[in-house]
């Protein structure tokens, strides 16, 4: 599962997150999704490229594909509210260093898995000032075999960003954030706790 979650970050990080208009919002969002199919691939799982220049490659394009501080205060949850702008500052960065050295390295285990875009629905909240489409794709394990994977996707004119992934049912924000709050749980139920569990993951 782990390798499949690895492949699917990398088939979401491949392109910047603004696009073409299309018909509509769910038309745009499908569009954002199989277009980071067929780009990721080339950018992010090239095994000739070195493992710094990978985790550079995927940074940029975390930043750039996903919200990555709406996701990051997520994470945090009811932690989030009570810390202190430095907190909350050191937190964002320590957040994107960890899930980018804990993700990069295994976009190296790609080895041409078929990957589909197979249609969205829309899923925008009553009165939101945004439109939000689940865009329903499978990767393909085998011949025979597959998982499913439904992206949540937030636009707002011609700008698209990914705010959820899930495998099969299963939210990659909600797991994190109980992961997190198990750590935060055991050590203080401050997000200072939280950071500094983060810095040992970062230097670890």
């Amino acid at each position: 599962m782990r390798y499949i979650a690895a492949i699917v970050l990398a088939l979401a990080l491949a392109t910047p997150a603004t696009m073409a208009r299309a018909d509509s919002h769910i038309d745009a969002s499908v569009n954002f999704i199989d277009q980071l199919a067929n780009q990721a691939i080339g950018s992010l799982t090239d095994k000739s490229i070195t493992a710094e220049k990978r985790r550079d490659e995927f940074r940029k394009l975390f930043r750039d594909g996903f919200a990555v501080n709406g996701i990051a205060r997520f994470v945090a949850g009811r932690y989030w509210r009570k810390a202190s702008d430095a907190e909350r500052t050191e937190y964002l960065s320590l957040f994107e260093d960890v899930i980018v050295n804990t993700w990069a390295d295994r976009f190296s285990l790609y080895s041409g898995q078929k990957f589909e875009v197979r249609g969205g629905i829309d899923a925008t909240p009553e009165k939101s000032k945004q439109n939000v489409a689940l865009v329903k794709s499978w990767f393909f394990t085998s011949l025979t075999s597959s998982v499913q994977i439904e992206w949540r996707v937030a636009s707002k004119d011609d700008l698209f960003k990914i705010i959820d992934v899930k495998l099969e049912g299963i939210s990659m924000a909600t797991t994190q954030r109980d992961e997190f709050n198990s750590v935060v749980s055991k050590s203080g139920r401050t997000l200072s706790s939280l950071i500094k569990e983060l810095r040992t993951r970062r230097d670890g």
